[in-house]
């Protein structure tokens, strides 16, 4: 179905109102005048009979001037519709139906002999002369008519100005009626969506996302309107069950974090009784007790420092600290810690640092923030690293550094890559580990600007590659 913007709406809708509300006024009109024409007189009835009263006039002529005169004068002036008065060609009042309010001057008379001018009240005045048989003036008919419907029965009255007052009326009346019936119909054609969008808004204000719009009417904005609401609700609703998910997640994780807190913490425990019941029985057990106490101690550190990590990183008010370092100095120095880690646990190391900028001037970052990150992965590969090799590649150019740090370990599963850096994220649980380190890792490398990608390298085994600009 082809839209029309609410613009276009309005512009045909007042189109539509002018047109219907002119050929209603017609239609009223014909009627109003069939109605009223054998009850009215026209506003012009009386104005065409002046013609046959100057005719007469001038018949009778100076004998109108005459007392005897007025019986004939109101036999030529119908009773209805007309007033008159006669004066001579001084302007002095002779006789007639209306008062004699003033005199008239001769001058003014003679100026305004066959004119037609504004009367008293509602009427008009026409000026015809009286002359004599030799054709000297020797007065003037003041006659006063008027230019309105009458009716012609005065019982009639009240029904005449009814039509009058509708026949006036008719055009107002018809584009009032039109606009409310128009108005009205276009309310009703926005009623649904719109009460459709406001029972969306409650439902949302309730956390109800059940909910769709059935909208199959032609108003552009509107559609476009409830387009966009059902893409909201579907992205509202998807964004909720992530978070609904992120939350059975962090729930879960943190139930297994208090299992892996409280394992070491019960270690300390029972070896810290078993301290007490010695020393009170005189056995000595310090020397194979307290091993396993720092071991555990430091477990439960870790465990709650990464916690920290993680919400300190995850603050958007958290800034790394860049400060200018000398990259091949500070990677010779990681990788001679590394080399020493592995080999302690008989792993072999492999370190090579590759410098391509022409110039080898210092680098921007936080050298405690990346050894985090460095820590973390080397860890991560020895955990799974049984005597293997660990392989860790720098290279320098002149807009970004690139780190690999990989493992001949067994590598990631397809499930694991895409939720490796999730917070609390355990792909293969151990005690003491809460699935933080690669979650902070991927947070500190973003603060930097950089990237972090986990993938299997080419004969098996973990790769991470790190990307920072320069």
């Amino acid at each position: 179905m082809k839209t029309v913007s609410i613009k276009s709406r309005l512009h045909r809708m007042i189109v539509k109102i002018l047109l219907a509300s002119f050929g209603c006024t017609l239609i009223t009109w014909v009627a109003l005048l069939f109605i009223g024409e054998d009850k009215t007189y026209y506003a012009n009835h009386y104005e065409k009979m002046i013609p046959s009263i100057e005719e007469q006039v001038k018949h009778e002529k100076d004998g109108l001037m005459k007392e005897s005169g007025k019986e004939s004068l109101e036999e030529i002036i119908p009773k209805e519709g007309f007033k008159y008065k006669v004066v001579n060609e001084k302007g002095v009042y002779q006789y007639g139906n209306l008062p004699d309010e003033s005199d008239m001057t001769s001058e003014r008379l003679l100026d305004s002999l066959n004119l037609v001018e504004n009367g008293p009240g509602d009427y008009y005045e026409k000026y015809i002369p009286i002359l004599s048989e030799g054709g000297s003036l020797q007065g003037v008919l003041l006659l006063y008519y008027t230019l309105k419907v009458t009716p012609i029965n005065e019982s009639e009255a009240l029904l005449v100005k009814t039509i009058t007052i509708l026949f006036l009326l008719a055009p107002f009346i018809y584009v009032i009626l039109f606009t409310i019936v128009f108005v009205k119909r276009l309310n009703l054609q926005l009623k649904k969506p719109l009460g459709q969008l406001m029972e969306a808004t409650s439902s949302i204000r309730n956390r109800n996302l059940q909910f769709s719009f059935d909208y199959s009417g032609n108003i552009t904005e509107v559609k476009e309107l409830t387009v966009a609401f059902e893409q909201m609700r579907d992205e509202l609703s998807d964004s909720l069950q992530r978070e609904w998910d992120l939350q059975k997640q962090r729930k879960e994780a943190i139930a297994a974090l208090a299992h892996d807190i409280r394992t070491p913490l019960t270690i300390i425990h029972g070896h810290v009784e078993g301290l007490e019941e010695a020393h009170k029985r005189g056995i000595d057990r310090f020397e194979r007790y307290i091993p396993v106490i720092k071991k555990n101690m430091a477990s439960a550190v870790k465990l709650v420092h990464d916690l920290n990590e993680t919400a300190i990183l995850e603050n958007d008010s958290f800034v790394v600290d860049k400060v200018a370092i000398d990259p091949i100095e500070f990677f010779t120095e990681k990788m001679g810690d590394y080399e020493l880690l592995c080999t302690k646990e008989e792993v072999q190391f492999t370190g090579n640092i590759e410098d391509e900028r022409k110039e080898k001037d210092e680098i921007y970052a936080d050298p405690y923030r990346l050894t985090q990150v460095f820590d973390n992965l080397i860890s991560n590969s020895l955990r799974f690293v049984d005597k293997g090799e660990i392989l860790f590649e720098v290279k320098l150019t002149e807009e970004k550094l690139m780190i690999k740090i990989a493992d001949d370990g067994p590598g990631f599963s397809a499930g694991q890559i895409t939720k490796l850096f999730e917070a609390f994220y355990q792909g293969a649980r151990r005690k003491g580990h809460a699935g933080l380190g690669l979650h902070i890792s991927k947070s500190i490398i973003e603060k930097h600007g950089g990237s972090i990608e986990a993938k299997n390298g080419g004969k098996g085994g973990a790769m991470m590659i790190i990307s920072l600009p320069i």
